[in-house]
């Protein structure tokens, strides 16, 4: 159990900041708006995790249900969990955006292309939408369970994939790798040589590699496996190294705009048009994908956070809100740490760091250089597409 705990605590050590919230339903502000971005749950190492590993046949061994970056059982409880988040807080005892019954133009739901994130968003969806009479099709399991739908697009053309199909941000990474070797992890350079040993990688040509070990080592964890002897009195600089790791996708103001510009356009778009008093469909926007889109829409959105490494469940919502007494509409961040083992917490935007609520025009102004529309996005990366 020791690992198990000191892993746990490294992991959310993070993000410890915000105000925590428990859901209750703010009399003076109606909810008009929710742009939701949630990691998959517990997933098995992926190929370039095992191959730092020196047990990868036990590990392997362990995977022949789920395979290689499969969603897990404990990531499918996970998974549910985003679900009842949801329900809570945007349904029918919460904001009531969403009604008990799937009603299509009430949820636009959005998933990459990777089988951990179209299993999350399927099970998510049984816990938002548990069949009411109506939807009950079938007097077993269509009592229990209905489908709903959701849109994925390939890996290759999928802007939620940048950091994989872009070729402008690899380049800009390159250049990060290389600036932050004699930079940030200059830090680091006694471990190299270990780590060199224990891995057969050298961790001064990718940076990266910091990041990909510890999750490895939180995979192992997820598999019920302790972690290797030499890695636990490392853990806390591991994790540490692997956070700045994690920081590279974000490391200038064009690999933020790669990353986080299209999600935060569908928002601004969608406000504008609220704004204007016309009607609009799909008030929630689901997107279950992956680390590095919650934590580049956090960065465009320009959100005061340490940017730890989001946890598997890990949930960021962008809220748009009308005053009811003055019309004002004001945006809200809103930060769940862990589905089913945090308490949602509301976080500040830089330009309002005083204000819970930042007013629209205020957010605007300051987020508006990152905004970036689908056909910038291809352009830019090169992607030819019919989408």
């Amino acid at each position: 159990m020791f690992p198990y705990i000191v892993l746990c605590f490294i992991i959310h050590a993070g993000l410890s900041h915000g105000h925590p919230t428990n859901n209750e339903i703010p009399q003076e502000q109606e909810l008009l708006l929710a742009l939701v971005v949630n990691r998959h749950g517990e997933r098995t190492p992926d190929a370039d995790e095992l191959s730092l590993s020196n047990e990868q046949e036990k590990i392997q061994n362990l995977t022949v249900i789920e395979g290689l970056e499969g969603l897990t059982n404990v990531g499918k409880r996970r998974a549910y969990q985003i679900g009842k988040f949801l329900r809570q807080r945007y349904g029918s005892q919460g904001h009531k955006l969403l009604s008990n019954i799937y009603l299509q133009d009430e949820i636009g739901i959005r998933s990459t292309d990777k089988e951990r994130t179209k299993m999350t968003v399927q099970v998510a969806m049984a816990a938002l939408y548990p069949p009411e009479v109506e939807q009950q099709w079938d007097e077993g399991l269509g009592k229990l369970w209905q489908p709903v739908p959701y849109q994925a697009v390939p890996l290759a053309e999928d802007y939620l994939r940048y950091y994989s199909n872009c070729q402008a941000f690899k380049n800009l990474m390159a250049i990060a790798k290389q600036e932050s070797i004699n930079e940030e992890f200059k830090q680091f350079d006694h471990l190299i040589p270990h780590l060199k040993a224990l891995t057969g990688r050298n961790f001064t040509e990718d940076p990266l590699l910091f990041e990909t070990l510890f999750d490895l080592l939180r995979s192992q964890v997820g598999l019920g496996l302790d972690i290797p002897e030499w890695a636990k009195p490392l853990l806390p600089t591991l994790s540490e190294a692997a956070r700045l790791a994690y920081r590279l996708y974000f490391r200038t103001d064009e690999m933020k705009k790669l990353g986080g510009g299209i999600l935060l356009k569908n928002f601004v778009d969608t406000a504008s048009i609220i704004a204007e008093g016309k009607p609009i469909s799909k008030r929630v926007r689901l997107f279950s994908a992956h680390d590095f889109n919650i934590g580049a829409l956090m960065e465009v959105a320009k959100v005061k956070s340490d940017q730890s490494i989001p946890e598997y469940g890990a949930l960021f919502a962008l809220e748009l809100y009308k005053s009811r007494r003055t019309g004002e509409l004001t945006v809200l961040p809103v930060y769940l740490p862990q589905a089913g083992s945090s308490t949602a917490k509301h976080l500040r935007f830089a330009p309002c760091e005083t204000e819970e609520y930042c007013n629209f025009i205020k957010f605007y102004e300051a987020t508006k250089d990152f905004l970036l529309s689908d056909k910038e996005f291809y352009s830019t990366c090169n992607i030819r597409t019919e989408l």
